[in-house]
């Protein structure tokens, strides 16, 4: 699969610069988080010997083992947005970042108690890491997910990273 980002209008480059708006008001995220679908990508790193899962202590999804990632800044690339991501998430710094594909997931809560939960199309990435893992105060362990532990746990974890787990281990298998 392939993801590709265009920085050109009209036969011009696009300067991302001047696309960035840096953090928005609560109050008007709160809004956006109501009305709209959110972009958000997220990536399984392999790291020592298994993919990184990580537990949420926020919503949605509180309490259990999710990838790094979250809402797509604009004027970010993918792939500086991950790395950055990443780093504040968990104190890694990735590299072979690949595109492995697209899902939109529906949740019944949000985290600001509006009441019309949230809803997120996710682009799913795979990479490498490397580092000291450290994990942040939006989050309270990990797991290393190998084949053996998969097996395991796989019922116990949402689809959404359930699906990709497996596409991820797909892809190993075959190279």
């Amino acid at each position: 699969m392939d993801y590709r980002e265009y920085t050109i209008e009209n036969g011009e480059s696009v300067n991302l610069e001047e696309l960035k708006t840096g953090f928005i008001t609560r109050e008007d995220y709160v809004i956006i988080h109501r009305d709209s679908a959110l972009l958000c990508a997220d990536v399984l790193i392999w790291y020592k010997d298994g993919w990184l899962l990580i537990k949420r202590n926020t919503l949605p999804l509180i309490g259990e083992y999710c990838t790094v990632g979250g809402r797509v800044h604009k004027g970010v690339p993918i792939e500086i947005f991950l790395k950055q991501k990443v780093k504040e998430e968990c104190n890694l710094d990735i590299s072979n970042l690949n595109f492995v594909g697209v899902g939109r997931a529906f949740f019944k809560t949000d985290p600001f108690n509006h009441g019309n939960g949230t809803d997120t199309t996710n682009l799913m990435y795979l990479a490498e890491g490397k580092g000291d893992l450290k994990i942040d105060k939006f989050h309270s362990e990990y797991i290393l997910v190998n084949k053996k532990i998969f097996t395991k746990i796989k019922d116990t974890l949402h689809p959404y990273f359930r699906d990709f787990l497996e596409i991820a281990f797909s892809i190993q298998a075959e190279q």
